[in-house]
């Protein structure tokens, strides 16, 4: 099994470097160059920092998403750079085969004035080799995007690859254990692979979102917050204009008339029923402003968006607030699995967190562990009563 982990990971590198060859470096992303280094940096960080310093889990946390927010910059920048290059040595190499273009043109005409096919043909096909080049620095361009496409691929997979072994060797599926058994007991895997179990995933879903947040950027988030509202406002408001005095008479009109055949099956009942109608009815009328508001805020928002320096600062907020949010959602479920730390089943679990930074940072150093000691969950996995007593002495 190591050798398949091993084979898949190399056609997965060879197709991530070809991919990246054709599609060029100013065109593919930089999450694996950034995630391996801002992993690195963690890990160099945190070795030098002890764990039972105040302040750790915070520090682990800020340093990762500011590592990734320093690195997403400078490749964003040198992205451009290169992309100015290219597209300056394209513009010269235009007007350097201006006449060719020219000729070409001429002749294809002149075949068509003349009806000969064949030279019509030719011609086309030697306009179509007339290619504005990039020259050296397309060649560049190629072989950074491969060996960004290759890094991609390899950190891409690797995290995936940890997170199987991970859940293989804490589920103790029989099946899985036994068809793995080589991988989970060789040195690599006690030795590095322990060391990345939790750092390198948790850093590649933080480089990933820090990407979508910054391709679709904040005024698409603020969009489906605006609609979300409405519907949800909407939604309230209809149900409180139901309730009121206002609409007496119309809950008394279905009573006596559309429902007054279900009178026997509704019972009490009947009124809630005819609120409710009134209500949908009343929410369907309003939905109509939600429809305009998710309808018009995008196209509002894409007018803005052809404004180069508003599409960077709106994609820079982007990227901050969502790989923000990510942190705190993950720094929050890391809190929340804190709270079973001492219990058997997770003995395996604190052994991985104990050789991880910033997954420890996020579990048993959460800067949100507080917030969750007294969540029902220890009950729900059958802790003893003297468990919690211990674990309530600990916190």
């Amino acid at each position: 099994m190591s050798a398949l982990l091993i084979i898949a990971v190399c056609i997965g590198v060879a197709i991530g470097a070809a991919v990246g060859f054709f599609r060029k470096f100013t065109k593919t992303s930089f999450c694996g160059v950034t995630a391996l280094v801002t992993v690195l940096a963690v890990r160099a960080l945190g070795g030098a920092v002890k764990k039972t310093a105040s302040g750790y889990g915070l520090a682990m946390i800020l340093s990762a998403v500011i590592i990734l927010m320093v690195l997403s910059a400078v490749t964003e920048a040198l992205k451009k750079l290169l992309e100015r290059a290219v597209e300056a040595r394209k513009k010269l190499s235009h007007y350097e085969r201006y006449d060719d273009k020219e000729e070409n043109q001429a002749l294809i005409l002149a075949a068509v004035d003349s009806g000969d096919r064949k030279q019509y043909k030719r011609e086309l096909k030697k306009g179509k080799k007339i290619k504005e080049s990039a020259g050296g620095w397309g060649v560049l361009d190629g072989v950074l995007g491969s060996v960004n496409g290759a890094f991609n691929a390899l950190v891409g997979l690797g995290a995936v690859i940890l997170c199987l072994l991970t859940f293989i060797d804490l589920s103790h599926i029989g099946f899985l254990q036994s068809a793995f058994s080589a991988p989970l007991a060789s040195a690599s895997w006690k030795g590095l692979g322990h060391c990345l179990a939790f750092d390198l995933p948790l850093v590649c879903v933080l480089a990933l979102s820090l990407r979508a947040g910054y391709n679709s950027g904040i005024s698409s988030v603020i969009c489906l917050v605006v609609v979300l509202g409405l519907l949800v406002g909407f939604g309230f408001a209809s149900w409180a204009i139901a309730c009121s005095d206002a609409c007496s008479g119309a809950v008394s009109g279905l009573q006596n008339g559309l429902l007054a055949s279900f009178a026997g099956t509704l019972g009490d009942k009947t009124a809630v029923v005819a609120r409710v109608i009134i209500a949908l009815i009343i929410f369907l009328l309003s939905a109509v402003f939600v429809i305009i508001a998710g309808i018009f805020l995008p196209k509002l928002t894409e007018k803005f968006r052809e404004n180069k320096v508003f599409t960077a600062v709106d994609g820079v907020i982007g990227a901050i607030v969502l790989c923000a949010v990510m942190a705190v959602i993950l720094t929050a479920v890391g809190g929340v699995a804190y709270t079973l730390h001492d219990l058997d089943f997770m003995a395996e679990f604190n052994g991985y967190a104990f050789y991880s930074h910033l997954g420890d940072g996020m579990y048993s150093h959460s800067p949100m562990a507080s917030l969750f000691k007294n969540l029902p969950l220890r009950g729900w996995f059958g802790a003893l009563p003297e468990q919690t007593a211990v674990a309530a002495l600990i916190g």
